[in-house]
């Protein structure tokens, strides 16, 4: 579940790497953002070791053909969370130097493989779920969780370099309101579908966590932070995010335990 988690989380980082407006940033940023993306993959690579000691057909419940396939999947996730890994350390020394173009190829690697990863992780762990939708919720998942984190840390760089533009600041909140209304309408789409499923008392609880945290929580402040940036008050910004970015991480992780339960993305 972690490495589900920590995956969502380092696409979505490289996903708004991507699509957002870089050359409005600082090259300061990327190079800590790539020892952020350095550590996160080995912490991948570190959790997909873990599955494959525990599929190992000594160690679980599953027949040996079962227990290799699933070690077969982990090896390739761990291969391309070590790829990621590989492409961020580079590019940390690129973008230190300013070297904008090798660095962005760093970029558009480390994007291709983990979205690689969790696109195959999607139709894997998929459970009566239509393949469509399970990456719908997944890509939306990755979405909030890279916009908020990502953007709270850009605001956070607004300290040392204050003479930068607010665009991208701007783009950030405007990006995290589309993922939350996105990924409020795949859980919509996913309700609507096993609207027939029961649930206890302990779900219901996660499920309205993971409604306020992860939908509600990020939309709202989105907003606030976009009035507030009429201000150019960047500090109260990144304030909000930063109080968003915990509730993002209990919701998704309530998600999480969620789709653990009863094997639904809601």
């Amino acid at each position: 579940m972690i490495a589900d988690f920590v995956l969502r989380l380092v696409a979505g980082i490289a996903l708004m790497w991507i699509l957002m407006p870089r050359k409005d940033v600082a090259d300061g940023f990327f190079r800590i953002q790539m020892l952020l993306m350095l550590g996160l993959s080995v912490l991948l690579v570190l959790s997909f070791q873990s599955a494959i000691d525990q599929r190992s057909p000594v160690f679980s419940p599953l027949s040996p053909a079962q227990a290799a396939a699933l070690s077969d999947r982990a090896r390739l996730l761990q291969q391309l969370a070590f790829a990621a890994a590989a492409a961020a350390y580079p590019g940390h020394v690129f973008w230190k130097l300013g070297r904008r173009i090798a660095g962005s190829i760093c970029i558009a690697v480390i994007a291709l493989t983990t979205l690689a990863a969790l696109t195959i992780t999607a139709v894997a762990d998929r459970q009566g779920t239509a393949m469509w939708l399970q990456l719908f919720a997944d890509f939306t998942s990755a979405g909030v969780l890279g916009a908020t984190l990502t953007g709270m840390l850009l605001g956070h760089w607004y300290l040392t370099t204050p003479s930068m533009s607010l665009r991208p600041l701007v783009w950030f909140c405007r990006i995290l309101l589309a993922a939350a209304v996105l990924r409020g309408i795949a859980s919509t789409c996913v309700w609507l579908l096993v609207s027939g499923q029961s649930l206890q008392q302990l779900q219901w609880m996660w499920l309205l966590l993971r409604i306020g945290g992860a939908i509600l929580a990020p939309a709202a402040a989105s907003v606030m932070s976009l009035v507030i940036l009429r201000h150019r008050n960047t500090q109260s910004t990144t304030g909000v995010l930063f109080a968003c970015l915990i509730l993002v991480f209990m919701g998704e992780m309530s998600a999480a335990l969620l789709q653990q339960d009863i094997g639904i993305p809601l």
